[in-house]
């Protein structure tokens, strides 16, 4: 199956200062993308490049399978964007919000309004104007004039950024639902990672303009596995104990010594007294591993970068 979007070297220069400097990513079809970065990382300067609302200073791009410029700008009617804030008119409610866009974008079916309003949760909101929605009605309203046209790739810029947390329920249960039920790709960028944890598959690390790291969710799931960290002068002796008397073999010995097991993590009293029943004598237990945060701050290069 072709990639959705694939970026090669893709570089953006405002004033002499680098917004995106050699970006390469690729987007595989029906995935969550989590874009990660701190403000000025060119999170935003990167999806307005792919919706075609900047253009790069060098790189290439590559949408749909498709490399020359004309065929990619008309390819582009296959994204659905809310770039930076919702696009709607305050004082209109949220079906002639929906109406105007369809107007605009040249969508005949009319019924597609009623269809959106009810994906997106909005279907009962009647004559009240956008103005008076709560900040999570107007993220959905945004990503409701994002769908139409029903678009494959939806880029999502910030939509859970200032909700309450009934507002986050709300819009993380509706991206796991298009991306589900209706197989879109999604990108979406966020501050919020334990949030963004729990809907993308895929994660995009940038930083300063350049892409740090991209990893899918197993892959960030090995890294910020927690585990219990066991010290103690015979880690051999003691790895045939967690085999022979706790019978697993979830755990890796480290390359100074210290061993990582993955289970028993609620249950330190008793392994520690199994161990001392086999003479063995722990220096150390702890629980550790890496939350989403703590990886974020590794790979950016250390909490004196954030």
């Amino acid at each position: 199956m072709k990639s959705i979007l694939q970026t090669n070297g893709l570089t953006k220069v405002y004033d002499d200062t680098y917004a995106l400097h050699e970006v390469s990513i690729s987007i595989e079809p029906g995935r969550i993308y989590g874009l990660i970065g701190q403000n000025g990382s060119g999170k935003t300067t990167l999806m307005r490049l792919i919706a075609g609302l900047s253009f790069p200073t060098s790189g290439t791009l590559e949408l749909f399978g498709y490399t020359d410029e004309k065929k990619i700008h008309q390819e582009r009617k296959r994204i659905g964007c809310m770039i930076e804030y919702p696009s709607f008119i305050p004082n209109m409610t949220a079906k002639d919000n929906l109406k105007l866009h369809r107007i605009m974008r040249g969508i005949p079916n009319a019924e597609v309004e009623e269809e959106l309003l009810q994906i997106v949760g909005l279907e009962d909101t009647g004559k009240k104007k956008a103005r008076d929605f709560s900040l999570g009605m107007k993220q959905r309203l945004g990503i409701a004039i994002a769908l139409l046209g029903n678009p494959e790739f939806l880029i999502l810029d910030e939509p859970i950024n200032g909700l309450d947390p009934l507002g986050v329920v709300e819009v993380r249960n509706l991206l796991i639902k298009l991306c589900t039920e209706q197989q879109k790709t999604i990108l979406i960028s966020s501050h919020n990672l334990p949030e963004l944890y729990q809907v993308a598959t895929d994660y995009i690390i940038i930083h300063d303009g350049e892409i740090r790291e991209a990893v899918t969710l197993k892959q960030l799931e090995e890294h910020c596995k927690r585990y219990l960290r066991l010290e103690c002068d015979c880690p051999e002796k003691l790895a045939a104990i967690i085999e022979y008397e706790l019978h697993t073999d979830n755990y890796k010995v480290m390359p100074d010594r210290s061993i990582r097991l993955y289970d028993f993590l609620d249950d330190k009293e008793w392994i520690m007294k199994v161990f001392f029943q086999n003479g063995i004598i722990v220096t150390n237990c702890s629980t550790e591993g890496d939350t989403l945060e703590d990886y974020f701050i590794s790979t950016i290069g250390g909490a004196e970068r954030v």
